[in-house]
C-alpha cells in the first residue's frame, strides 16, 4: 500500500533534499500526481492568462495566511479542484473541393480526455478558439464559424471527417481574439463513453462577397488565420475525496519555549529546489517552495511545552515508567498548501492545488 501525503509526496522531497533518493518513494509521489514516471513533455504549451491568475492568486492566499476554499475555483465560478488545458491533437484539412467557395480554413480537431480518472467529476468544459491578437485599426472580413461534431471516425483517404450535428454556428469580425464555448455536456459524453470521442470538425467562411480582383488578399486572409489560430481546451474536475471544509478547526498552538538548547523539538528551515532534482523540464511554477521539516528532542519535561497533543504527554508519561515506550517524536502539527503548475507526458498544462506541503509548526506526538 503507497504511502498517503504529507508522508510520501513531502516526505520524499525532504529524503530528496537530504540527499536520501529513493526509487519508491519518487514512484509513490509520482502516482499521487497521476504518474507512472517522470513527465517528459515534447512540446512547450504557453499558459493562458486564467491559469496564471489562479496560480498568482492562490500564492498571494497562501502567503497571507488566508483560508481557501479548495474545490471551489472563484475565478471560474465553478466547483473543481484540478484544471487541465488539453491541446488540440488535430489536423489542418486541405480538400480538393472546399464545400464553398468561400471557405477559408477547415480543421479536425481532438481532445485526449485519457487523463481524468474515475473519481474525477467534469464540471467545466471550455472550448477557446484564439484567432490572433484582436485590432481596431486592420479590420478584416467577417467570418463565419462552425463546429460540427464528427459522425465518424475520420479515414486518411477521406478529405474530411463526415461531420455530424452542428455544435455552433458564429458570424465574427476578425481579427476577433479568443472566442469561448461550453463544451461540458459533450465532454462528459465523451468521458463516460471514449468511443464517442470522434473530434470536432471546424470551418471558416468568409462570409463577405468578393470580386476576383480580391481573390489574392482573400488567400492571405486564410493563410494568416490558418498561422494565428491556436485551438485548447480547458477542462475543470472535482476530485470529492481531495475535498476538505474550507476552514478547518486546528488545536491551538502553544509557543515553542525560546530556549538556548538547539536539540529541542522545532522547526528547520528546507528549500525545495525544483531544478535541483530534474524536475524543471515539467514543472513551470513555482521554481521550488520553503518546505521545511521538524527535527529535535522531545523530553519529558518539556512536552507540554513544545506544542504537543495530550497523546504525546501521555505517551512521554509512559516512557518515564517503562523505557520499552518509545518517547514522543517531533512531527509537523501544522501544514499548509501549494499550487503547481505543470505539463504531463500528453502536454496537458495542470494547474493543482497540493494541501500539507509547507510546515508551518512543529510539535511533540
Amino acid at each position: 500500500m503507497l504511502p498517503s501525503l504529507p508522508v510520501s509526496a513531502l516526505g520524499f522531497l525532504l529524503t530528496l533534499a537530504l540527499g536520501q533518493t529513493f526509487q519508491f518513494q519518487e514512484y509513490a509521489f509520482l502516482q499521487f500526481l497521476g504518474f507512472d514516471k517522470v513527465p517528459s513533455p515534447q512540446k512547450f504549451q504557453p499558459v493562458p492568462y486564467i491559469l496564471k491568475k489562479i496560480f498568482q492568486d492562490r500564492e498571494a492566499a497562501t502567503a497571507s495566511g488566508v483560508s481557501q476554499e479548495l474545490c471551489h475555483i472563484q475565478e471560474l465560478g465553478v466547483r473543481g479542484n484540478l484544471l487541465r488545458l488539453l491541446p488540440d491533437q488535430g489536423f489542418f484539412l486541405y480538400p480538393k473541393k472546399p464545400s464553398q467557395a468561400s471557405s477559408c480554413l477547415q480543421k479536425f480537431l481532438y481532445f485526449n480526455l485519457s487523463a481524468i480518472t474515475e473519481k474525477e467529476q467534469l464540471t467545466m468544459a471550455q472550448l477557446d478558439l484564439n484567432l490572433g491578437p484582436s485590432s481596431y485599426y486592420s479590420l478584416g472580413p467577417e467570418l463565419e464559424l462552425a463546429l460540427f461534431l464528427v459522425q465518424e471516425p475520420h479515414v486518411r483517404g477521406r478529405p474530411i471527417p463526415k461531420p455530424g450535428t452542428v455544435f455552433a454556428l458564429q458570424s465574427v469580425p476578425w481579427p476577433q481574439g479568443a472566442l469561448h464555448f461550453s463544451l461540458l455536456d459533450v465532454a462528459k459524453d465523451w468521458n463516460n463513453n471514449p468511443q464517442k470521442n470522434l473530434g470536432l470538425f471546424l470551418e471558416i467562411l468568409v462570409k463577405e462577397d468578393r470580386d476576383s480582383g480580391v481573390n489574392f488578399q482573400l488567400e492571405d486572409t486564410c493563410a494568416r488565420l490558418r498561422h494565428s489560430l491556436h485551438v485548447s481546451l480547458l477542462v475543470v474536475t472535482l476530485n470529492p475525496d481531495q475535498c476538505h471544509p474550507f476552514s478547518r478547526k486546528r488545536r491551538a498552538a502553544i509557543p515553542a519555549p525560546k530556549a538556548s538548547c538547539k536539540n529541542l523539538c522545532h522547526r528547520h528551515q528546507l528549500f525545495i529546489n525544483f531544478q535541483d532534482l530534474g524536475w524543471h523540464k515539467w514543472i513551470i511554477a513555482p521554481k521550488g517552495f520553503m518546505a521545511n521539516y521538524c527535527h529535535g528532542d522531545c523530553p519529558f519535561s518539556l512536552t507540554t511545552s513544545l506544542n504537543s497533543s495530550n497523546y504525546a504527554f501521555m505517551q512521554a508519561l509512559m516512557n518515564a515508567v517503562d523505557p520499552e515506550v518509545p518517547q514522543a517524536v517531533c512531527i509537523p502539527t501544522k501544514l499548509s498548501p501549494i499550487s503547481m503548475l505543470y505539463q504531463d507526458n500528453n502536454d496537458n498544462v495542470i494547474l493543482r492545488h497540493y494541501e500539507d506541503m509547507v510546515v508551518d509548526e512543529c510539535g511533540c506526538g
